[in-house]
């Protein structure tokens, strides 16, 4: 397998990921995720859900930058 073709598969995962974690946020925020640590009244913004969701969408970017100076 070469160089191209694991920059490929890292941004298909990387996507599924993101769209997950980004899914995952928004059950936060419309009160339904039971996983999260985020209390009736607490700032979604400070759940462990957002934290992930930035960080897989922070690495995606990054394998797309990859993608495009391969």
């Amino acid at each position: 397998m070469d160089l191209k073709t694991t920059i490929y598969i890292l941004n298909v995962v990387l996507a599924l990921g993101t769209i997950y974690a980004w899914y995952q946020f928004a059950k936060v925020v419309m009160n339904k995720c039971d996983t999260c640590s985020v209390g009736l009244h607490q700032n979604p913004f400070k759940s462990k859900c957002f934290v992930g969701a930035v960080f897989f969408s922070l690495a995606f970017v990054f394998a797309l930058y990859a993608l495009i100076i391969l």
